[in-house]
Formats: C-alpha cells, structure tokens, sequence
C-alpha cells in the first residue's frame, strides 16, 4: 500500500499516528537537544491555550539567542503565543506540546531568522482576520517578502512538524520562505486542514510595506539552495486545502517525497510578478532554474471550475503581472530548469474531477516531466497534459483521460506516452495526442528593411502573446523569426523583436503569424483512441511509437497543411474499430502538405475486417516518401495517395519504393503511382501514360502490366501539366 493510501485508510486520527511513528518522540530522543535547555516555563509561560504566553517565549529564546544553553523547550502542554522572533537557537518540543496561534490580519506565528533550528514542534493556527498579503497570517515565515540589502536569512531546519488549520474556511497560509533567504530546509512535515497555501517560496524586493501587490518593483532577490522533503497535505475534518506547494522565481530548490490527498492545487511554478528583470546582478540568470521535484503522489484530486490554471501540476512561464518599466519577460525567452520525476496521480472510483488539466505548461522552457502515472482518470473529460506555447520541453507519461493530452503552438518539445483510451474513446471522437498550431492575421505597419531587427505590426486579430522562435510570414516563401516573446495588442500598433531580417517588404502587408508545433517527437504507445495521434498544422515532427486497437486512425495529419513530418520505424496493429463505412487507415497523410516520410514501419491488421488503407493522402501532397516499410499478410491495396499533385513549382511527387507484403498482395492501390527520384527525374511504374498531375521533362514510367504488343513504358518530353508523354516502343 502507498503511503498515501495507508494515510487515508487510517483515517484522520490515525495519520496523527502514522506521522507521529515517523517524527513524534521526544525531542531529546529524536534530534539530540541538550541537558542545559532553557524551559519556558521558567521565564512565566502558562500552559492550557489561554493566557497569552508571547513574551515569556520570547524572554526565553532572546536567553538562549547566541548561548550555549542548548534548545528552548516547549513541555507538554498548550501555550499561546504569536509574532515571536526566533534567532540564533533551538525550539525543541516535547510530546504533547502545542503552540496555539490565534492570528489577526498582520500577525504571524513564529518569524524565522538565520541560524534556527525548530524541533517536532506542532501548531494550531486559527485566523480572525484574511491576511493583506503573503507576508502575514502565516504559521511560521522565513525572511521577508519586503527583503533589505545586506539582511540574508540563512540556515535555517523545522524538522518534524504538524501544523493544524483549524478555520472554517481557506484564509490561513501555513509556510512562506520569502526574498533572501537560503540554506533552508523543511523536512517531515504534515498540514492538516484548510490551508490557502501550504508552503510559498517567493521572491522578494523594496515592495515597499503598503500596497505591497501593487507598487512598482526596481529590485529582488529570490530564495534558493533550499530542500523540501518528506511533505504530508492531509484534510482536516474533511477539509481540505488550497495550494500545496508554490514556488515563484525561485532557484536550485529540491522538493521531493511529498503526498497530497485531496489538496486542490498541489504544486504550482511561476516567476511572480517580475521574473528575472529587477533580479540582483549576482541572481540574474539564475531565476527558475535548478529546480528539482520528485517522488509525488497526487491523491483523489478535488473538481474545481473550470479553469486550467487550477491544474494540479501547473508551470507558467509568463509573469503574472508586471510591476517594472523594464516591460514583460518570460522563461521562454531565458534559460530555465525545472525537472519533475515520479509523479503518481490515483482517482479513487467514488471521487469525481475535472475543470483542468492534471498538467499545464505554459509559456515556459526547458520543462522536463519524467516518470508520470495517472490512474482512475480513464473517464474524466479533461487533458492529462496540456502543454501550450513552450519550447524545449519534455513530458513522459502513463494513463490517461477521456480527452487524451494536448500540445500547442510548441517549439522543439518531446512527447513520450504510453497511453490507452477506452471503447469509447475509439469511436468517440477521442484522439490520444493532438499537436496544433494557429494563425493569427495583421497588417505590415511600416516596411520591413533586409537586416532589420524590429518590425512594426497591425490589425492584429484576434490579441495574442506571440512566442520567440515561431514565424511571422509575408508571402508563401518569405519570413521572419520572432525574437523574444511578445504580447501584440489588437487596438494598438505593436513593435515585435525579430532575428535580423534576410527579406524586404513593403508597408500595407497582409501578414500571417503562425504560431506552429515544430521539432517534435512524439514516442510511446497509444491504444484505443478514434486517432491514435493527430498533427495540425505542424512543421517539423517525427513520430517512433506504437499503435493497437485504434478506431479509425493511427496516425492523422489534418489543418490547412504539416510538413517536414517522419513517421518512422513504428508499429501498427488491428486498426479501424470505428466501422462506420468511413475511411479508416493507419496513416492519413491529410490533404495538403510537403516533405513527408513513412519509412521503416511495420503494419499488422491482424485479420481486422474494417481497415481500407494502410496509408491514405490526398493528391496535393508533395515529396511523399513510403520506403522500406513491411506491410505484413495484408490483403488491403497498402498505399492509397494520389492523383499526383497539379502544382506547377518546386514540389516533388510521391515516392513509393522498397516496401514489402508478405503475401504478394498489390501494395498500390488505383491512382498511385510507385517510383523514386534518381537524380531529378522521376522513375516509376504505371498502368498507362499519365493523365494528370504536373510531370517534368526527363520523368519515366514503365509499364506496370507488360504484355506483347504493350508499350514497354513512357517518358517525359515537356514539362506541364500532365506534361508530354511519348511511349517507349512495344514489347
């Protein structure tokens, strides 16, 4: 049994128990205090959770600061206090001990400074007012949100804490570690209960002690070098809590060993509210890198409203607001870190979710997703991933929902999934990995001079934050690299940074921002989904995987258009579970696109009755290559492609060579024409002369079904459309 499963078995009552096996003892068994401790009772503290006992703690610890004493003990019993200043010591408790926090809208309980230690202490924290901000109406804080030059909080352990909410409702923050701090660790800890955020760890700045969301920031400082380990998010009289873990422009941080069971939101990545702009030179290039979480366990996750950015898993790139003249930046545009290994999500059959995704990455780099398991979500009606707007990431996966997984106008990421849909799912509509791109129109303000490093844009519809690396086209053949990720207004005349320009064009021009999948790699197995895998206006894509049991397609290029795409060395079986007198292939090459590969695959229909195509395309397709593939004990016609393109320009023709069938049946089906390029004439086979399609001079076609009497085949003299075709001479 997990521990989160043996966690919820037990009940409440008996997780106390189970954590206290873990951390409980006394403080003198289990981390070592000394003989000579300084006892709070003898500075005037009153045990029963009534009279105030503050100042009697803190007459203590400011004993203790800096001696040679040995910890502060806190004895059994239950002691009051609030807004107590902990440096330079030990606060060691007893079993039994409870500090009582009773929080108005600007206190906190204890405040952490450099060189503490806090021991198996626990807390009841109730709060009588919300907090104004992130920097009151915690348990316990590190350093602080409105950070100082020269003030650094450093060295700091809790070990072995329970923290309890006992609010009715979310307005309690348990744990924020803010500005400059670093050298922290929190290790075996439980919250219990309506927490709004269980554990921050933020940046900090001259935020200025008023109006601290709002005022505009000029510099921060941001936490790192800090571990996170051995974490319990528990409900507390079934009520559970909001945030679990949120780190925010933070760096070279480890989470690892943690378990939510119902918490709503368990751990979110952002870079706050000015990312790396203001950042201290010595952090500067630093933000949002170097962290690592692994060994999750995600239990029973609540459902929310719809919103995906309540994901369980959710990493954002772009700031949430933006408090500096510098203007917005995001991780894209950075080097980033985040690394997340060992993720277990379970959804018990009596639990219901949705209204996110289990994982959104947005507008980030960089993002690595290792090791994920999602188990009970097969019904849910929401994306496992969903990955939006990000370059060079990676997401590995096991599971899945109703809805499969999702990526959108990505750059150069990594899909590996082995995922399988339901019966439903192969004929519902379902698809297990859908890549998609998106075109946005606008207006050429100014014109656009040859190394030029800026270009002036208009009428841009509808309003969308364009991501560095994708493209802005002036014509078919004529484009621009975006420079660095940039928000465009549909209102007003917008400036974007591109890479120097190698084209000109003039003022007026009707522009297309395409915001493409590209350089993506898709690996795994999918099984039981209407398409295994669809590629939408994608350029650049290579797909190694297996498929089984799919209901109509295995593989689905759709949209006005994917080129540069490689199918290559996969697997398909008993495909075409959908049967409904549709087409039905393993491979759909769409209706438009260029340079395509299938090559080296392996086709098993497995006796499947309701197959029609292998590989199925449209005639506009250009540069198709079907090579080396073995197509089995097919007896289906394998490859259905063509009439061959009627465009007159640089497009090529399919190329269909070297494959196999292991009964002899006819590979190609009426249409299609088998052949190869040898330098740059086509050769081929064919039934007869062509009569469509755009042929050049110097193409030739045998005579597929000689007989004497028959043409031994024909070539090319002129180049048109079908071209001018001369028979060789008869058999």
């Amino acid at each position: 049994m997990t521990r989160r499963a043996m966690l919820t078995s037990l009940g409440l009552a008996g997780a106390a128990m189970a954590a206290g096996g873990i951390m409980g003892g006394s403080a003198n068994a289990v981390y070592g205090a000394g003989a000579a401790d300084i006892n709070i009772v003898d500075y005037g503290a009153v045990s029963g959770g009534v009279a105030d006992a503050s100042d009697a703690i803190q007459s203590a610890i400011d004993a203790a600061k800096g001696g040679l004493s040995g910890a502060v003990r806190f004895p059994k019993g239950r002691w009051k206090a609030k807004n107590i200043v902990v440096e330079n010591c030990t606060l060691a408790f007893d079993d039994g001990a409870v500090l009582v926090l009773e929080l108005g809208a600007n206190d906190n309980g204890l405040l952490l400074r450099s060189n503490t230690r806090v021991l198996n202490a626990t807390f009841e924290v109730t709060n009588t007012a919300s907090p104004p901000d992130g920097n009151t109406g915690n348990v316990f804080r590190l350093g602080d949100y409105e950070a100082v030059a020269g003030e650094v909080c450093s060295d700091v352990r809790v070990y072995g804490a329970k923290l309890y909410c006992l609010n009715a409702t979310r307005k309690a923050q348990a744990v924020e570690v803010l500005g400059q701090v670093n050298d922290f660790a929190l290790e075996d800890i439980v919250f219990y209960g309506p927490f709004d955020a269980g554990i921050i760890v933020h940046w900090g700045g001259d935020v200025g002690s008023g109006d601290a969301h709002n005022k505009p920031v000029t510099y921060s400082y941001h936490p790192h070098d800090g571990v996170i380990r051995n974490i319990r998010f528990l409900p507390y009289n079934d009520i559970v809590g909001n945030y679990g873990i949120i780190l925010s422009a933070v760096y070279d941080i480890i989470v690892e060993n943690i378990v939510f069971d119902g918490w709503i939101c368990p751990i979110r990545i952002l870079p706050g509210d000015v990312y790396a702009q203001v950042a201290v030179y010595a952090e500067k290039h630093k933000v949002q890198t170097g962290i690592v979480i692994r060994d999750v366990e995600i239990g029973d996750p609540p459902a929310r409203p719809a919103n995906k950015a309540s994901a369980p898993i959710f990493i954002q790139g772009s700031s949430a607001t933006v408090r500096t003249p510098i203007g917005p930046t995001y991780t894209l545009d950075a080097i980033s870190s985040i690394r997340i290994s060992g993720v277990a999500y379970s959804l018990s059959p009596e639990k219901a979710y949705g209204g996110s995704p289990l994982i959104l990455v947005y507008y980030s780099s960089g993002v690595s997703l290792e090791d994920v398991t999602a188990v009970g979500f097969e019904s849910v009606g929401e994306y496992l991933a969903l990955v939006e707007y990000s370059n060079d990431c990676r997401i590995a996966y096991t599971g899945a929902t109703a809805n499969g997984s999702r990526i959108y106008g990505c750059i150069g990421c990594t899909i590996d999934a082995r995922t399988a849909g339901t019966a439903a799912a192969q004929t519902g509509g379902k698809t297990g990995l859908t890549a998609a791109g998106a075109t946005f129109a606008g207006t050429l303000t100014t014109a656009l001079a040859l190394g030029a490093t800026t270009m002036l844009l208009s009428a841009i519809s509808p309003a969308v934050s364009v991501p560095r690396g994708h493209r802005i086209w002036l014509g078919e053949d004529k484009s621009v690299i975006i420079a660095k990720t940039t928000p465009l207004s549909a209102t007003e005349a917008n400036a974007v940074p591109i890479e120097p320009s190698r084209v000109s064009e003039a003022a007026g021009t009707a522009v297309a921002i395409k915001l493409v999948c590209a350089g993506l790699t898709v690996t795994g197995s999918f099984s039981k989904w209407e398409q295994g895998v669809m590629l939408s206006d994608v350029y650049g894509a290579r797909i190694e995987a297996d498929f089984a049991l799919n209901g109509k397609y295995d593989v689905l290029l759709s949209g006005s258009r994917s080129d540069c795409i490689r199918i290559d060395h996969s697997r398909f079986e008993a495909c075409g579970h959908k049967n409904d007198g549709s087409l039905m292939a393993n491979i759909h090459l769409g209706t438009s696109g260029d340079r395509i590969a299938v090559t080296g695959c392996v086709f098993e229909p497995q006796g499947n009755p309701f197959l029609n195509r292998h590989i199925a395309g449209n005639a506009e397709l250009s540069n198709v290559t079907i090579s080396d593939n073995d197509f089995g004990g097919s007896a289906l016609p394998a490859v259905a492609i063509g009439p061959q393109s009627a465009a007159a320009s640089e497009k090529g023709k399919i190329s269909i060579y070297g494959n196999t069938c292991r009964n002899g049946a006819e590979l190609i089906a009426a249409g299609a024409i088998q052949g190869m390029y040898v330098g740059g004439s086509f050769q081929g086979l064919a039934n007869a002369a062509p009569t469509t399609g755009y042929w050049r001079a110097g193409d030739s076609l045998a005579n597929r079904t000689p007989a004497a009497g028959a043409p031994k085949g024909w070539r090319c003299t002129a180049t048109g459309t079908p071209g001018t075709w001369v028979s060789e001479g008869n058999l």
